[in-house]
């Protein structure tokens, strides 16, 4: 399975609200259970908010890649989120986020099968995608934005 089919439109979307990052963590993981019947919301904050106490998931920039693993999740499933005010992430360059993209796997999955997932880091690295994702004007666009940033990062990596 690639990353990009672990998102749909319907889990790309912009202008969230949250005052804090627990708050952003717990929309996530109300996002994620209407998603997926069978995923429990309060099971899936736990999961995201035992892995930001190992260690912040912000990346810089204002981006966060919060992500968990759960037993009762069957397939991965992400969602790619802006927040309409900024909240800290105890990010080392201090910058509050706006900008999630968010994971949950299985417990016996190895992130490392699923293909395309060393692409995150560096597609949000690249500052004009950011801008891109953070100008998005509604949702679609915004899974449209994401999907071709995999495809031409995709494409680079087998010309290289």
């Amino acid at each position: 399975m690639h990353i990009l089919e672990t998102l749909a439109p319907e889990r790309c979307q912009l202008g969230l609200q949250a005052s804090s990052r627990k708050k952003a963590l717990q929309v996530l993981a109300n996002i994620f259970s209407q998603s997926c019947e069978s995923l429990d919301s309060f099971e899936i904050l736990q999961a995201l908010t035992e892995r930001e106490q190992v260690g912040t998931t912000a990346i810089g920039n204002g981006i966060a890649l919060p992500h968990g693993r759960l037993s009762n999740c069957e397939k991965p499933i992400a969602i790619l989120a802006t927040l309409d005010t900024p909240v800290d992430f105890f990010a080392s360059d201090k910058e509050n986020i706006d900008v999630m993209f968010a994971l949950l796997i299985p417990k016996d999955l190895d992130f490392r099968d699923l293909a395309g997932i060393e692409q995150v880091k560096t597609i949000f690295d690249n500052k004009t995608f950011c801008a891109q994702i953070r100008n998005a004007h509604n949702n679609e666009a915004l899974f449209d934005i994401i999907e071709q940033a995999f495809k031409e990062y995709g494409e680079k990596e087998k010309a290289s």
